[in-house]
């Protein structure tokens, strides 16, 4: 019996608009009754997550920031702080590579400067409680992880830099199509899901997830029950053993519908 369910946010849960299922609380609820829950495990920040699902918060559990910060029961269950030199090496080195901006996501906010309307009208996809300095170097908060918007696209830009100087010690995750994250070591959707297992006493046979993207790669893998989207990266379907439709395709709740509240 499937007791946790964790679904990525963009590309997985949400459609290319941004917009839930329509039949997203229903099932939610439909879950609810069953004792069963439900996780929102996002690259995006809590203070962002929180806009999003409103009045529903306490019906669902979070991991954020890629599992930097992870909420369970409306509490705080761990949150992992940067160094504060390394993080000023990683701002250094982002700044000097071409069409890269960093964003800093931290205990009390999100941190950003408004480098170019392109950043900007990207940025404003993910992050909606935000502010925006001049000298992102000047930011005083504990942060927890560093978003990267490469414009050029990570993948032959930035990551290959940023890996090359701190994948040994830190997650270095592409997360996008423009999005690579920074964290600390050993950090990810997939270990921050096994500290909600835990915590709730499931087990990996009892859960499902689903995800899209490189940075979903741990949290498929912590489930016996891992479905990769239809819409998903190519290189994603070696990491789970299921296929749901795609996000445009509402593909995560009529999975849920099909395979879990089928017994109902």
């Amino acid at each position: 019996m499937i007791k946790l369910i964790a679904a990525d946010m963009d590309g997985t849960l949400l459609n290319d608009k941004k917009e839930l299922p329509p039949d997203f609380f229903t099932v939610l609820d439909r879950l609810r009754s069953r004792g069963a829950h439900f996780v929102i495990a996002s690259g995006r920040s809590f203070s962002s997550l929180k806009i999003s699902f409103g009045e529903c918060m306490d019906k669902l559990d979070f991991i954020c920031d890629n599992g930097a910060y992870v909420v369970v029961g409306g509490e705080l269950v761990s949150m992992s702080i940067l160094d504060k030199k390394r993080l000023k090496d990683m701002l250094e080195l982002c700044l000097s590579l071409k069409g890269t901006t960093p964003v800093l996501c931290g205990v009390h906010g999100t941190y950003f400067e408004r480098t170019s309307d392109e950043f900007f009208n990207e940025v404003s996809k993910f992050y909606l409680n935000y502010t925006c300095v001049d000298d992102i170097r000047t930011v005083e908060d504990d942060i927890f992880k560093v978003a990267i918007c490469d414009t050029v696209g990570p993948q032959n830009n930035s990551y290959p830099v940023m890996a090359a100087e701190f994948e040994k010690d830190f997650t270095v995750a592409v997360t996008g199509p423009k999005w690579i994250d920074l964290m600390n070591k050993g950090i990810n959707k997939g270990a921050a899901l096994e500290k909600i297992q835990r915590e709730l006493n499931i087990s990996k046979a009892e859960t499902m997830t689903f995800g899209d993207y490189f940075n979903d790669k741990e949290l498929l893998l912590a489930a016996d029950y891992g479905f990769v989207m239809a819409n998903a990266h190519p290189d994603m379907f070696a990491y789970g053993k299921y296929r749901a439709e795609s996000n445009n395709d509402c593909g995560v709740t009529k999975a849920i519908v099909k395979y879990v509240l089928t017994e109902e």
